[in-house]
């Protein structure tokens, strides 16, 4: 089946090649800004945007530079059709002659659009565009009907004058059928890969049947799915998701190869994931049927990386479950896996970009081979240990913590073993045993295969200097004072008791108490407690700061407890195990409605309501003004907008509109430059009144103990969760006629 469908994508490939009408425009580049000939470079373009300008100039285009693309475009319905450019600086767009978009001048990116009624059929097109100094940017748009704007198709986009649209349909089937081909061809090579691998998964799942925990397990694996993939389409296409590993960075570093100094934030290993993840459409954007550049092609891009962190999700879950059942049984597994499914931060990361469920599921790996080791010592055992640590670390630099004192555990483990049978020298042995050194081994090769040390070890360096250099203080809340350490301690129990709900937190410190109390279960209550110490100690009490998704862990391995309280809970028989039975369920139950609020008010969020409502009474024509992260605004694409963060930017701009997150505005300095803007705006002492303010009400009023950051009133001016992030307050003013 492959190599039947590569066959028929070749041979339609090869007959557009030959094709007389191929699509696209043709486009004359001059090294001018007025189009004086001569044309430095001629070429078919058949998405006229800013990366074909940066393509042709190879990435160095000259100060000032123009450009026109002339041909046809081909419309099959009879309608009013918008065209637009978002250009910086100056384009315009002739249909059949006529002027249809003026956006000349010299300006930063401004959206322009015009309407012409047209036909069914060929109709000519020429579109010019100017660049004189500074940034440029060119987009050539459009839309039927008043729908939304979108790239102009290739599709709908010839070289030259067609006479007449049955003369255009040939070339349009073409192109139809080898783009069905190409889809089909690359969604066979993913068919492909699934089988590929799916024999390591169906031995994943005989491994969970043998311990008795799959037919359990995989109800609670398909009902997590379902509710991290609840909410995952949140604020697509735009960026909604604070510091998300979106295809942008990805494929910033693919153009790099990851080397030649290049350096982000966080380590290497999950761009290359999220790479692989993307390749099937990196490979359809080479074929021309896509772009990630485009609204669809991101979009289908960004989808494709939060899919990734909810296979890691799933990855996660299943390896809790095996935790819980090495540790303290199999129904403390499966309970462990439900809370650790349940946990908001965790429904909230599963289903974004970030890199936070993708370290936590080589964590949760590491955990289950770091009990095994612990229990058998076998060489494989300490070998994948070694190998999933490390690939934590290299895909989230702060997850080195959790392994600060786990070598003296294993080494005070081995000592015991080699004196209680009788090894000469045990300690010696311990510290010269060969398992210890496949580990280091191990862990050394893949340090230096994911940061690339033979090509890139300046990038490993820069990276290492970016997060210990003086940056690194910017993040510090609490003083490295007694009462400043107290204060983080009690803020990291309050952001797992609000991660968990306080029932599951409750239940957790219950079930540490009781494995604690209990003897048999003492030694690995300590395997398990000294690596939340060390992730503490090393991490969260070094930068003085906390924030709910860097708790994970921390829920993750309370988790474990919190399933062996619900087992010995259930433990007893007779009439009370129906009441008991009853408790349990209604404690999960409240804990779904408990996170269930991260969905619901993703899906509704209060941002879409104002867009709605922006559609509705702002003009496109209209300058919008946003001040703030765009991260926490709505989306504004459709209008001509500009980013302002003074009073003094504010009246030289004069937006017609400008739009607030008025909860982060709380924290914003008041007598800083941006607080006399906001305090400016919410006094209405700048010639703006309060148009529309909107923010959605929880789902369930009624339910105690709510989620602060969801559903609270967000007096707070510290940030320590991102799931305030969601639903935010949002506040509009509009320029009234005079100003006080």
């Amino acid at each position: 089946m492959v190599g039947a469908s590569t066959l028929l994508t070749l041979i339609l490939g090869i007959a557009e090649r030959l094709d007389p009408l191929p699509p696209g425009l043709n486009a004359e580049y001059f090294s001018n800004p007025n189009w004086t000939p001569p044309a430095t470079a001629s070429t078919l373009d058949d998405h006229p945007s800013t990366n074909h300008l940066n393509a042709v100039w190879r990435e160095s285009p000259p100060e000032s530079f123009s450009t026109t693309w002339t041909g046809s475009v081909i419309v099959l319905r009879e309608g009013t059709y918008t065209f637009a450019t978002v250009s910086d600086d100056g384009s315009s767009v002739f249909v059949d002659g006529r002027l249809v978009v003026d956006n000349g001048g010299h300006h930063i990116p401004h959206l322009a659009s015009g309407t012409v009624r047209l036909a069914p059929g060929a109709h000519a097109v020429f579109v010019r565009f100017f660049q004189d100094g500074g940034g440029f940017h060119f987009d050539f748009l459009w839309a039927r009907d008043g729908s939304r704007l979108e790239a102009v198709p290739a599709w709908a986009l010839r070289p030259r004058k067609v006479g007449s649209l049955a003369r255009a349909m040939p070339s349009l089937l073409l192109g139809l059928a080898l783009a069905v081909s190409e889809w089909v061809w690359v969604a066979i090579l993913l068919i492909a890969s699934a089988v590929a691998i799916w024999p390591w998964l169906d031995r994943l799942r005989r491994l969970l049947e043998e311990k008795h925990a799959w037919p359990a397990l995989r109800w609670i694996l398909g009902g997590s799915v379902i509710l991290n993939l609840a909410g995952i389409g949140w604020g697509l296409p735009g960026r909604w998701v604070p510091i998300e590993l979106d295809p942008e960075y990805v494929l910033y570093g693919l153009s790099q190869h990851f080397s030649q100094g290049w350096y982000d934030w966080y380590p290497p290993l999950q761009f290359y994931v999220l790479t692989m993840a993307m390749s099937p459409l990196l490979l359809l954007q080479s074929l021309g049927r896509i772009s990630i550049d485009s609204a669809l092609g991101y979009t289908l891009a960004l989808l494709v990386c939060r899919l990734a962190s909810i296979a890691a999700g799933v990855g996660i879950l299943i390896a809790t479950c095996l935790c819980g059942i090495q540790a303290f049984g199999r129904r403390a597994g499966i309970f462990a896996a439900a809370i650790v499914a349940l946990t908001t931060p965790f429904v909230y990361y599963s289903k974004t970009a970030n890199v936070d469920v993708p370290y936590l599921f080589w964590s949760a790996c590491s955990l289950v081979f770091y009990l095994r080791l612990l229990d058998s010592a076998g060489l494989r055992d300490y070998v994948l240990f070694a190998a999933t640590a490390t690939l934590a670390v290299c895909t989230k630099d702060q997850a080195y913590a959790l392994y600060l004192l786990v070598p003296p555990v294993v080494l005070y483990h081995a000592w015991r073993v080699n004196r209680h049978a009788g090894v000469s020298q045990p300690i010696w042995r311990a510290v010269f045993d060969r398992r210890l050194a496949a580990a280091a081994v191990t862990a050394a090769v893949l340090l230096a295969v994911c940061h690339n040390f033979l090509f890139n070890f300046g990038g490993f360096l820069n990276h290492v200097r970016l997060l210990t250099g003086r940056t690194s203080l910017y993040f510090r809340v609490f003083e490295p004072t007694l009462s400043g350490r107290f204060q983080l301690l009690w803020l990291t129990i309050r952001l797992i008791e609000v991660s968990f709900g306080w029932p599951l937190f409750l239940l957790s410190v219950a079930g540490v108490l009781v494995a604690v109390m209990t003897p048999r279960l003492r030694p690995v209550t300590t395997w398990l407690l000294l690596p939340m110490l060390s992730y503490y100690f090393g991490l969260i009490n070094v930068i003085l700061y906390n924030y709910d998704r860097f708790v994970l862990p921390l829920c993750l391995l309370l988790a474990l407890f919190g399933g062996l309280a619900i087992d010995v809970f259930l433990e007893s028989s007779g009439r009370g195990r129906t009441w008991r039975t009853i408790a349990v369920t209604a404690l999960f139950a409240y804990t779904l409605l408990y996170a269930g609020t991260v969905d619901v008010l993703m899906i509704w969020d209060s941002r879409y309501a104002v867009e709605q409502w922006m559609q509705t009474h702002i003009g496109r024509t209209d300058l919008v003004a946003i001040t703030g992260l765009r991260e926490y605004l709505p989306r504004v694409d459709d209008f001509d907008r500009v980013d302002i963060g003074t009073v003094a930017e504010l009246q030289r701009e004069r937006p017609a509109y400008v739009v607030l997150n008025a909860d982060y505005a709380r924290a914003v300095e008041a007598d800083s430059p941006w607080g006399q803007l906001i305090s400016g705006l919410q006094h209405q002492t700048l010639g703006y009144r309060l148009a529309f303010r909107f923010r959605r009400s929880s789902p369930w009023p009624w339910l105690p103990g709510a989620h602060q950051d969801l559903v609270g009133a967000r007096d707070e001016t510290i940030v320590f969760s991102t799931l305030r992030n969601i639903n935010p307050t949002i506040e509009v003013f509009q320029r009234v006629a005079a100003a006080r």
